[in-house]
């Protein structure tokens, strides 16, 4: 037998059965007994988390169960756990990571009062939150917002859900995971609740770039008493490794600014396949103001990529890149006015014009960030966005089981998402420069790429970089892997490559 304890709330005994659930595809002869129990953090909810004075209130009384042997491991959301772990126990295992972004609701009766007032009251109890999100919200709500109020929140899920649907404030701001578990749990009528919620509202998913993650957000803990090697050595056979190591990445950055829930700071390690992803946004308590977005590489590039001379990269100057001229499509509006019940991704700001109209039953997502504040000008509201991190990224499914399609320009080729809506034509411009003259190049676009070495085919011999996704897949058709370098954007390929000095 087994004992396995969490808190009494609806998502921590979600994530415990998770944990036995794991547990017992590995040793399904086990015995599991599930103990439930109210924590401080619990009881208290009123003092706003930033303020409570107890390091670990919603883990610490289920740390003494495990100390009394009340209990062989316990299951935690990581993110509760504080920074730093006092002797007796520790984290030996967790399961693959849910998502790690934020979601706001909006209530749909309450919009035309924003847009009125240019004012707006979110719910949360997170100063990362409250710091990230400010500026964010500017910029991606497709009104003006001259002020927003955030006020505190205590409670489980429902019960903040319920405060903000019944309440006076406009939004609520929650871990995506936490109702992703919520609606993806067997309990019919929790989520039905939590169905009328999303049908009464409007949503957007703020991506990491913007707001990344308090540590070891959508992680889930599963803490053991030292010395029980027969628990641990079991915990260590569900172990998620890719997701351990991008917690204790998380945990080690935050830790290094202090920690604890007072901070007003965000940071994201995601684990890519061109390497890991690290996202560092937020104020310090010394006024110090973080805004980091880089790759860490897994595998140290060779002296190609490195000191390049400016003269000889294209594009030197992002202004000058203009490949393509466009020309809309006659009749896309119309076509775009029959979207019904789609994820509808823009691939560029010009794919909608203000004119147009997205049917409410569509999903609108973006390719990247840029993209979306674009489409909040002009009146569209999106969302959420794939961060330029390539098509692949799709974390919707329990939001929407809509089909996805992508409104793009007539030439393009179809990726992951299969389905296309044509809304410009490609034109394609005189290249003035004579690119067989340029060694480094960093490409927008596949298309771009293959009008280059259709007119000068001498650089496919030549270092190429991209974003991630469908660039880089169309560039390593005709480029050997070690000619190619991904990078998160143009500014960042050009500063690196040539040390700064372009």
């Amino acid at each position: 037998m087994v004992k396995i304890i969490s808190r009494k709330s609806d998502l921590a005994i979600i994530q415990a059965f998770l944990v036995g659930d794991a547990i017992k595809t590995k040793k399904n002869d086990i015995s599991l007994d599930f103990i439930y129990k109210d924590t401080k953090g619990d009881i208290d909810l009123t003092t706003p988390l930033s303020k409570l004075p107890e390091i670990g209130v919603f883990t610490s009384d289920l740390r003494a169960s495990l100390i009394n042997e009340e209990a062989d491991l316990a299951v935690h959301s990581w993110k509760d756990l504080p920074i730093k772990l006092t002797k007796g126990t520790k984290i030996v295992g967790t399961l693959p990571r849910a998502d790690m972004r934020d979601i706001i609701f909006f209530k749909k009766k309450n919009i035309e009062k924003i847009k009125k007032n240019k004012s707006l009251t979110l719910l949360t109890s997170s100063p990362r939150r409250e710091y990230n999100l400010s500026s964010f919200l500017n910029n991606a709500l497709p009104f003006e917002t001259i002020k927003i109020n955030f006020e505190n929140i205590r409670g489980n899920i429902p019960t903040r859900l319920n405060k903000y649907f019944n309440g006076n404030s406009d939004g609520i701001v929650l871990a995506k995971a936490a109702i992703d578990r919520l609606l993806a749990n067997g309990d019919k009528s929790l989520s039905i609740e939590i169905r009328e919620v999303i049908d009464n509202s409007v949503w957007l998913i703020p991506p990491l770039s913007e707001n990344p993650c308090a540590p070891a957000q959508g992680a889930i803990a599963i803490e053991v008493k030292d010395g029980r090697e027969d628990i641990i050595n079991l915990v260590e056979a569900i172990n998620d490794f890719k997701t351990f190591e991008s917690v204790q990445v998380e945990r080690e950055i935050l830790s290094s600014y202090g920690g604890g829930c007072h901070q007003k700071i965000g940071v994201s390690f995601e684990k890519k396949s061109f390497g890991d992803v690290l996202t560092l946004k937020g104020i310090t308590d010394e006024n110090i103001t973080l805004d980091k977005r880089i790759i860490k590489r897994k595998v140290k590039d060779g002296k190609n990529w490195y000191g390049v001379d400016p003269d000889k990269i294209y594009p030197s100057n992002i202004r000058d890149y203009k490949l393509f001229s466009r020309e809309n499509i006659k009749e896309k509006s119309k076509k775009i006015s029959t979207l019904r019940n789609k994820n509808i991704l823009a691939t560029r700001g010009n794919v909608l014009e203000s004119k147009e109209k997205i049917d409410s039953s569509n999903i609108l997502w973006t390719s990247g960030v840029k993209t979306w504040f674009q489409l909040a000008k002009k009146g569209f509201w999106v969302n959420g966005s794939f961060d330029s991190l390539g098509e692949s990224q799709d974390n919707l499914k329990f939001l929407s089981d809509n089909q996805w399609i992508k409104l793009t320009h007539s030439s393009s080729l179809d990726f992951s998402i299969k389905e296309r809506l044509f809304t410009y034509k490609l034109i394609k411009n005189k290249i003035d420069e004579n690119l067989s003259k340029k060694t480094h190049f960093y490409w927008m676009s596949g298309s771009a790429f293959e009008y280059a070495i259709e007119e000068f085919p001498l650089i496919l011999e030549k270092f190429h970089s991209c974003g991630p996704g469908n660039t880089y897949e169309i560039i390593k058709k005709n480029v050997t892997e070690d000619r190619i370098k991904i990078f998160l954007n143009y500014e960042d390929w050009k500063n690196e490559i040539t040390n700064g000095k372009s």
